[in-house]
């Protein structure tokens, strides 16, 4: 990747963290959002934004999610705003769920009895 998509891609998710905290007030949208990664296209005319959503349950969990899809339009003007860019990409919103894969391993892990080495 170029060293100018990967300013944009940092830029887009340093704005969209503020956006997601100081911003956005859709009543559907609950819990802990981290911007995991931002992927922009070359063309600069999509980016694929990966999140996590620490939400005590899995609906709510879905519920947020929806509501950030929902809220991307949104999402997306505000972010033109605080960038500089000629064309604000188009957002798309994908679940990383790679915390509680690493979770199930460390489980399984703790759970093996391999003896210590000294």
């Amino acid at each position: 990747m170029s060293n100018k998509i990967d300013r944009i891609n940092s830029e887009v998710q340093k704005a969209l963290t503020t956006i997601l905290a100081n911003e956005l007030r859709d009543p559907r949208i609950t819990g802990m959002i981290t911007i995991v990664d931002v992927e922009t296209s070359a063309d600069l005319s999509h980016s694929k934004v990966f999140v996590t959503i620490l939400t005590p349950n899995e609906k709510e969990e879905k519920q947020t999610f929806e509501g950030l899809n929902s809220s991307a339009s949104y999402i997306r003007r505000s972010l033109s705003k605080k960038l500089n860019l000629r064309t604000t990409p188009a957002l798309h919103f994908f679940l990383d769920n790679s915390w509680k894969e690493g979770a199930k391993m460390d489980k399984i892990l703790s759970s093996l009895d391999i003896p210590k080495e000294d």
